[in-house]
């Protein structure tokens, strides 16, 4: 790919337990981060990625911007909703303006929906030939305005300028349509990979085929409730759990006893079944759809990812090669940030790519 130098920008994902920043700038043909920071979200200002607390989460990324000198005035914001509907489509290959009305159409056969409050995009992903038709291979996604509205609202009362509005999936499959390093080893476009969030609330599953965003799911589980299993078996509040599960817990150790750690260990292992068993249908969904689907590897990031041998037992349990996101070539982090954990910012550091 070629890009060239752009101005820096600021690139924000709000999550449900952290807000998580990322100021950079795209050069040659790399990622160029000069801060990353997160925040904790504060309570209860944010649900299935819609705003419920404007001022909170202004008030919040504002003082950080302020504490940082952050210099940036164009912002991204990439998002993350079960309210934001993305959908597959097979289209002829047209012309741009007739492809729109096409979309509008296909969307009010199938949808039950409103048009006029939602926001409608979409990307081209290749085109195909289909009974040796010409056709397009269309991801479109369906926006609620209020949602996208809420967003807007924020950047322009945090004095920045609204630049992009990205879903996650998309984010972080532009990282994946890229020659690249993953860990110092090269990523193979031949492969199909599945590049799995693992965040608080939703993990979310995307599979990425020859570069392309193949297909996505939210699963409605994530290391919140990990944490709350810890807490209520431990007697801790939810910040001391998160703190027991990343630096304490370890899926490598096996073996039946009744020590705190084997406990915590078993409570921990008990929840990734759970999420496993999900992300097993979500695959044998996607393999069934179409012959020769496959997954070769899976990709896991965010916050749960740092778990000690997680990679290892997804590996085991699903049969399938796994590796946490460790170092991505393609991502230059400045010898003098502090927190250089790449897996926990991929999503608001992803997002800065522009093409």
């Amino acid at each position: 790919m070629k890009i060239l130098f752009t101005r820096e920008v600021i690139s924000i994902d709000i999550g449900t337990r952290y807000i998580k920043i990322a100021v950079g700038r795209e050069k040659d043909n790399c990622i160029v981060v000069n801060n990353i920071f997160k925040i904790d979200t504060p309570s209860n200002s944010i649900k299935d990625g819609n705003i419920l607390d404007l001022n909170s989460i202004k008030n919040s990324i504002s003082s950080k911007i302020l504490k940082e000198k952050i210099k940036a005035k164009k912002a991204i914001i990439t998002v993350q909703s079960s309210s934001i509907i993305k959908r597959e489509l097979i289209l002829p290959k047209v012309r741009e303006e007739e492809l729109n009305s096409i979309i509008n159409i296909e969307i009010e056969q199938y949808l039950p929906i409103m048009l006029n409050d939602y926001l409608i995009d979409y990307k081209l992903l290749e085109d195909i030939d289909e009974d040796n038709v010409k056709k397009v291979r269309v991801l479109v996604v369906i926006a609620p305005k209020v949602l996208v509205e809420k967003y807007l609202k924020l950047i322009r009362e945090l004095k920045l300028k609204p630049y992009v509005l990205d879903i996650n999936s998309n984010a972080i499959s532009k990282l994946f349509s890229s020659d690249l390093l993953i860990n110092g080893e090269n990523y193979s476009f031949d492969k199909t990979v599945a590049v799995i969030d693992l965040g608080s609330e939703q993990i979310n599953v995307n599979i990425i085929s020859n570069g392309i965003l193949s297909f996505s799911r939210l699963i409605n589980s994530g290391g919140k409730e990990l944490d709350i299993n810890i807490a209520n078996s431990f007697n801790l509040n939810l910040d001391e759990a998160e703190k027991r599960k990343i630096e304490t817990a370890d899926l490598f150790e096996s073996g039946i006893d009744i020590t705190s750690s084997q406990v915590l260990n078993n409570i921990v292992k008990n929840t990734i079944d759970v999420w496993i068993d999900e992300i097993d249908k979500v695959f044998n969904y996607y393999t069934s759809r179409r012959l020769g689907n496959k997954i070769d590897c899976i990709y896991l990031y965010g916050g749960s990812s740092n778990i000690k041998g997680i990679e290892n037992y997804f590996a085991k349990k699903l049969n399938i090669i796994t590796e946490k996101i460790s170092d991505v070539s393609l991502v230059k982090v400045k010898d003098d940030v502090n927190d250089k954990e790449i897996s926990n910012f991929l999503n608001s550091v992803s997002a800065i790519i522009r093409r």
